[in-house]
């Protein structure tokens, strides 16, 4: 899905069909691998093209879910050099997310794409001597660091959907990531005046003081704060952690609170890998009921040795 997204993002720009070939009468952008120049289908001359690679891998921390590989031909009778094409592609991706189209927002998959590195390249066989007529083949290979943001929902009640509910609430101009009430866009990017926010359930703990109705836990969650500018993304943070200092606790979707007991900012966190505010709140889940239970528990208690009879019934 996220190959087919690119591609039409790609062929969809105006200003990178201008520099490179067509192909069937569309620009030459191919996921991995183009056909070759003897086709029919090329409109003269073949070349710049584009051709990409997703590499996608698992990751259990997240750090980086996936390699994007664009590799851009040219040759020495190309208009344009490969680091122009280049240029246009990191304005194009970096800094880009992807959603997939479903149309359930619960589990809608979004991928930040995030640039590594570019490398020039020439293409072996190409004609670099005075013996041959061949053009020589050159380019330029672009590589893009995919982080996915994948949906946090789980049962109820569930902390990361009270959290995404209650950006929403406060925080209207936020895109709120893998949330449940608004499907992104295929292609978006956070901007100072809309930014975008991912809240991530690092880890919870059971808390020793338990009731008879209540099971507490301690989790622990981060907050991705992604903007265009380092400014206006420092803002943003200031705003959430003060609002949720100020409430003191989130209303889960059971109607419950949780308690907000610790937050840390990092402004020097990687918004996009790490999250620059970590969040501790305690929050409740509702006991199982007792399948079953003695008749006579405080006699038993109080008096172990009369031998009295214990017993049990089955809770209807």
């Amino acid at each position: 899905m996220l190959d087919s997204i690119l591609r039409e993002q790609l062929r969809s720009d105006h200003e990178l069909a201008g520099m490179l070939a067509e192909y069937d009468g569309h620009p030459a952008v191919f996921y991995q691998k183009a056909p070759p120049d003897t086709d029919r289908a090329w409109e003269k001359p073949c070349y710049p093209r584009v051709d990409y690679e997703l590499d996608m891998r698992f990751d259990p921390e997240r750090k980086i879910s996936g390699v994007l590989t664009i590799n851009i031909w040219c040759s020495s009778e190309s208009k344009f050099m490969p680091e122009d094409i280049g240029h246009r592609l990191l304005t194009l991706i970096n800094g880009s997310f992807y959603s997939t189209p479903d149309t359930e927002p619960e589990i809608q998959m979004t991928t930040a794409a995030i640039w590594n590195r570019s490398d020039s390249f020439v293409a072996s066989g190409s004609g670099q001597t005075s013996n041959t007529s061949e053009p020589e083949m050159y380019g330029e290979t672009v590589t893009f660091d995919l982080t996915e943001f994948p949906p946090q929902i789980t049962t109820d009640p569930d902390p990361v959907q009270g959290l995404n509910a209650w950006t929403y609430n406060y925080f209207p101009r936020i895109k709120v990531i893998a949330g449940l009430w608004k499907t992104l866009p295929a292609v978006w990017r956070p901007t100072d005046m809309n930014p975008a926010v991912y809240w991530r359930f690092i880890g919870a703990d059971a808390d020793n003081r338990q009731s008879y109705a209540v099971n507490w836990y301690n989790g622990q969650f981060a907050a991705h704060v992604i903007a265009d500018t380092v400014v206006d993304r420092n803002r943003w943070i200031k705003a959430l952690v003060e609002k949720i200092q100020v409430d003191g606790e989130v209303i889960l979707p059971d109607d419950s609170p949780m308690l907000a007991q610790r937050i840390t900012i990092r402004h020097a966190a990687d918004p996009i890998r790490d999250g620059q505010i970590l969040l501790q709140g305690r929050y409740g889940v509702l006991a199982q009921h007792r399948k079953e239970w003695a008749q006579f528990p405080l006699n038993n208690a109080i008096y172990p040795n009369l031998n009295m009879e214990v017993r049990y019934a089955k809770r209807k």
